[in-house]
């Protein structure tokens, strides 16, 4: 199996290219930098970086004890790859207005890298990996083990976005000054690693359309144990507003502590909600501590529906739209917005009588309960059905991935392919069992005419007829 459209070579620097330097001289050079360049008294930075060994690369670690509440160390708005460092660059800044942050991130420091020892970042430039560890950059024989995985699906998805950027930049900006943009430093290769790089060292406040690599502070390896477990986090002080950089002032970004961490430990932090199939799509890392799985399932209303328009504007309603995302958690029950959603996507025959304009504005709260047991039924049986057909995908099953992950001799890269799609296994089969047990107990449930009936006062707490007596009596 090929997949198409992968790096031409892979982007490894070595000791030679890296100008003779081993990485514990890169190490050495970098924290020197970074004490220079952070003008602050070096006794208030409590981190340093060092090398971990092959499996966890640099990280940090703390150079005395630190108290919970405690900054670790600050990193000044100058020391930031952010946009308006890019825009304010004398070399390509002047190219820069009107792209998207995270091009005009990348474009900076491709243009830095290129200049090897005489840019103002070299030293943190000569410290950041080469070769990322993320599946957009696996070789084919490596992606094999996604197969069938949404991680595959997306790291591919990445690699056909970033390099139809490129294509774009390349015609629209790069062709047309060759001289500010020679070919050798801005290519598809270079374009995509930049971007892989911005995906792995973001973080928030700075992350997402706001995206800056930010020298030190991007240190941190992955907490294990799940979100909530770090021992530091990013917090943003003056000069840093709502997440982007303000051009006005010595804004610094802070790396805090969280709790009591002691000298000589390493220093982690959260990546956040991020399930093992995410870590490996964003990180190319994953938590072995974690059991719990996630399968992100996108949901539409059919264009073909002869009720679309009026399903439509029911979902525009409540805040969503004809299509939504939803993340499935294994362990976890569906979200009551996802139930809702299925059950007015599966609303057919008598039941769409609450899609008409006088309930349009309540109907998304009467379909958040069971509207009736052929709806409900429906519900269950396209999830049954979905999360079947998904796992189908999978040529392995979850004991034969459990029984690959047991083995300690396993390549890392494999252990992270095993790992992201048995995180996608268990969401799914997770989900369909909740399915499965909803569907037997649909015949003993209450539904919307039995509520509405209640409500009105024909009904009993016990479902039974307040007229009954009425009518023994014979009075009608």
């Amino acid at each position: 199996m090929h997949y198409l459209k992968s790096p031409k070579k892979r982007l490894i620097v070595t000791a030679t290219e890296n100008g003779g330097a081993t990485i514990e001289n890169n190490i050495i050079a970098f924290n020197e930098w970074f004490r220079e360049q952070a003008s602050v008294d070096s006794s208030k930075i409590a981190g340093t970086a060092a090398f971990l060994g092959n499996e966890e690369g640099v990280g940090m670690i703390a150079t005395r004890n630190i108290k919970a509440g405690e900054n670790v160390m600050v990193a000044p708005t100058e020391l930031i790859f952010s946009y308006e460092a890019a825009l304010a660059s004398p070399e390509v800044g002047a190219y820069l207005e009107g792209l998207k942050a995270w091009q005009a991130v990348v474009i900076l420091l491709l243009s830095e890298r290129s200049k090897e020892g005489a840019s103002k970042w070299g030293p943190y430039i000569k410290l950041l990996p080469q070769h990322l560890p993320l599946p957009m950059f696996w070789e084919d024989a490596e992606l094999a083990e996604l197969e069938g995985t949404q991680v595959l699906q997306s790291s591919l998805e990445y690699r056909e976005y970033v390099e139809a950027e490129f294509l774009s930049l390349k015609e629209f900006l790069f062709d047309l000054h060759p001289d500010v943009f020679p070919p050798k430093v801005f290519s598809a290769e270079g374009l995509l690693w930049g971007f892989g790089l911005l995906r792995s060292r973001s973080f928030d406040p700075l992350a997402g359309a706001s995206a800056a690599l930010v020298p030190g502070l991007d240190l941190l390896n992955l907490a294990l144990g799940g979100a909530g477990t770090g021992q530091a986090q990013w917090v943003q002080d003056r000069g840093v507003l709502a997440g982007v950089l303000s051009r006005a002032g010595k804004g610094v970004l802070t790396l805090k502590a969280v709790e009591a961490i002691k000298e000589g430990d390493q220093i982690c932090m959260s990546y956040g909600e991020k399930s093992n199939s995410e870590l490996a799509l964003d990180f190319g890392i994953v938590d072995q501590t974690r059991s719990e799985g996630a399968y992100l399932l996108s949901l539409s209303i059919p264009e073909g529906d002869t009720n679309f328009d009026d399903k439509v504007d029911v979902a525009e309603v409540s805040g969503l739209g004809e299509s939504w995302q939803f993340a499935l958690v294994g362990g976890v029950e569906p979200q009551p917005e996802f139930l809702t959603f299925l059950r007015l996507v599966q609303l057919q025959g008598e039941d769409t009588f609450l899609l008409e304009a006088l309930f349009r504005d309540s109907a998304w709260e009467r379909i958040s309960l069971p509207v009736s047991q052929q709806n409900e039924e429906a519900v269950c049986v396209c999830m049954i059905e979905g999360c079947g057909a998904a796992l189908d995908q999978y040529p392995t099953s979850e004991s034969t991935d459990l029984g690959l992950l047991a083995q300690p001799d396993l390549p890392a890269r494999q252990r992270v392919a095993v790992s992201a799609r048995l995180s996608e296994k268990r969401a799914l089969l997770s989900t369909m069992l909740f399915f499965e047990q909803l569907k037997e107990k649909l015949p003993f449930m209450e539904y919307y005419q039995e509520r509405r009936l209640k409500q009105l006062g024909l009904l009993d707490d016990n479902g039974i007829s307040t007229f009954e007596d009425f009518m023994k009596d014979g009075i009608a």
